[in-house]
């Protein structure tokens, strides 16, 4: 099964899993610990290095303005994953191949992405249920994380983000909550839970955090994006752009002046907001007419958006929304 339709799926068997595994955690958890296994880097899977990329989900940006690209492919005997890293030209500057291969030998990573302010790669394993850590030059530092529904425990963790302070953000899916770590894999705290009300999460799939430590979250299946506060307390919601509902926004973005960008894949279109939810800016160029998934924005406000029309692309869009490059990828969909 191809990435494009793998949220498909899980939205479909998403009320059987909440049904049959009720899910109850408190705004916030005492901290607990998650121990690392350390472990090293190796190529698990069958991807030819070089370009174009194979199929790009999730986007993270450094420091210096490189794109790092989750980039994966399952589909007709594929078996491709790696992370891979983009100059702001879309040159190939570094990829690694550091993904869990399950029987018949296939990946299912990485999902979200994030790079510290020291280069420090933290990246979501959904299939292996784990989050791991990469030095700058991809060796694998550490690995922590298993599948549960207990505090520090995962069930197909999606985005990642990490704040000023080096701690890690990871949005826990089917637990419908977001975990937040130590840089070494402590547990802090631990937010949200199932439902629809205004604390509650159901499927969060992107997250970020802004400058002030405010966490946003795609909130897959209520259809809205959610702010918190650093210590995970509820803010505020934003759940339509011109009177047209969210429909499924996977992925957003932060810039540095706090304006947010959604992708509203379903609606076919990129919608810009401003920190109190105004509408500043709505694109939908053809190349979205397929989907969207992950969204960045860098230091100059221009937008790298990952497009699913035809066999895929990463399109950079100036801060205006104007169509600068697009870097094709190879997706094999079902």
């Amino acid at each position: 099964m191809s990435k494009k339709n793998l949220l498909l799926v899980l939205e479909t068997v998403l009320l059987l899993v909440l049904s049959s595994s009720p899910l109850s955690c408190g705004s916030s958890h005492a901290p607990s610990q998650a121990t690392p296994r350390l472990t090293t880097s190796q190529r698990l899977d069958t991807g030819s290095p070089g370009l174009p990329l194979y199929c790009p989900v999730f986007l993270a940006l450094d420091q210096q303005g490189n794109i790092y690209v989750g980039d994966a492919d399952y589909d007709k005997g594929a078996h491709r994953a790696r992370i891979a890293k983009l100059s702001p030209t879309g040159q190939l500057l570094s990829e690694w191949h550091v993904f869990t291969v399950f029987p018949p030998g296939r990946a299912w990573g990485p999902d979200g992405i994030a790079v510290d302010a020291s280069g420090t790669i933290y990246a979501a394993d959904g299939g292996d249920n784990t989050i791991k850590k990469l030095s700058p030059t991809g060796q694998v530092l550490a690995t922590w994380g298993k599948k549960g529904s207990a505090p520090g425990e995962l069930s197909w963790p999606e985005g990642v983000a990490v704040d000023a302070q080096g701690n890690v953000y990871v949005a826990d899916f089917y637990n419908s909550r977001i975990q937040k770590f130590s840089s070494t894999g402590t547990l802090l705290a631990v937010f949200g839970n199932a439902g629809s009300s205004t604390e509650q999460l159901k499927n969060p799939v992107g997250l970020r955090v802004d400058d002030q430590g405010n966490v946003y979250v795609a909130d897959l299946r209520n259809h809205r994006i959610v702010k918190f506060s650093a210590d995970g307390k509820f803010l505020v919601a934003w759940s339509q752009a011109d009177s047209i509902p969210f429909s499924s926004a996977r992925d957003i973005a932060v810039d540095r002046e706090r304006n947010i960008y959604v992708e509203d894949g379903r609606n076919q279109r990129l919608v810009k907001l401003s920190p109190t939810g105004q509408v500043l800016a709505i694109w939908k160029p053809s190349i979205f007419k397929d989907g969207m998934f992950g969204v960045v924005v860098d230091r100059q406000e221009n937008v790298y958006v990952v497009s699913q029309t035809g066999t895929g692309s990463v399109v950079k869009l100036s801060p205006g929304g104007a169509i600068l490059s697009i870097w094709p990828a190879s997706c094999h969909w079902s």
